[in-house]
């Protein structure tokens, strides 16, 4: 036989699993505002630009790849990372503060710098699998490292080269 403390019990333990899964349904990942943790692998390239020697004119192409746990910007002697969940806001916007890795030639051999950045992506629509982004880096102190560049999803550009093949 149910007594009255069991009905009771069990009445507050569906009516917290409801106020759970409606909580839920209320926050990021779930539509409505374009807010959320990203799903899936976006890919996004765009012709390259000059970073500085080697690369002074014929610059390789640089990606950009999104996934849930991890963004990667890959150009010619630059490597941005940052690793960890991530979402957009209402506006289309992601900032992510990750690690810049920057390699130079010195005498023969490739030399690695890591520092602090920042990137701001921009989607064109608010959701991660927009036809192109707006990308921007900055130091930690706010210095602009890289201005905006404009990366379109399903762009075929060439892979950037090992550091030191690129033109002198």
């Amino acid at each position: 036989m149910t007594t009255l403390p069991d009905l009771a019990r069990r009445a507050l333990q569906a009516c917290a699993v409801s106020v759970l899964l409606a909580l839920a349904a209320c926050g990021p990942g779930t539509g409505g505002t374009g807010t959320g943790p990203i799903t899936g692998v976006f890919n996004y390239a765009g012709p390259g630009f000059s970073t500085g020697a080697p690369c002074a004119q014929d610059c390789p192409g640089v990606t950009l790849q999104l996934e849930s746990d991890r963004v990667e910007f890959i150009a010619a002697c630059q490597r941005f990372i940052y690793i960890g969940p991530w979402g957009l806001d209402e506006q289309g916007v992601a900032v992510l503060e990750g690690t810049l890795e920057t390699t130079e030639v010195v005498n023969g051999q490739p030399q690695t710098t890591r520092q602090p950045a920042v990137m701001r992506l921009q989607f064109s629509e608010a959701t991660a699998d927009s036809r192109e982004v707006a990308l921007t880096m900055r130091d930690a102190t706010g210095a602009n490292l890289l201005a905006p560049v404009t990366l379109q999803q399903g762009f075929r550009a060439a892979t950037p080269a090992a550091c030191g093949a690129g033109s002198e």
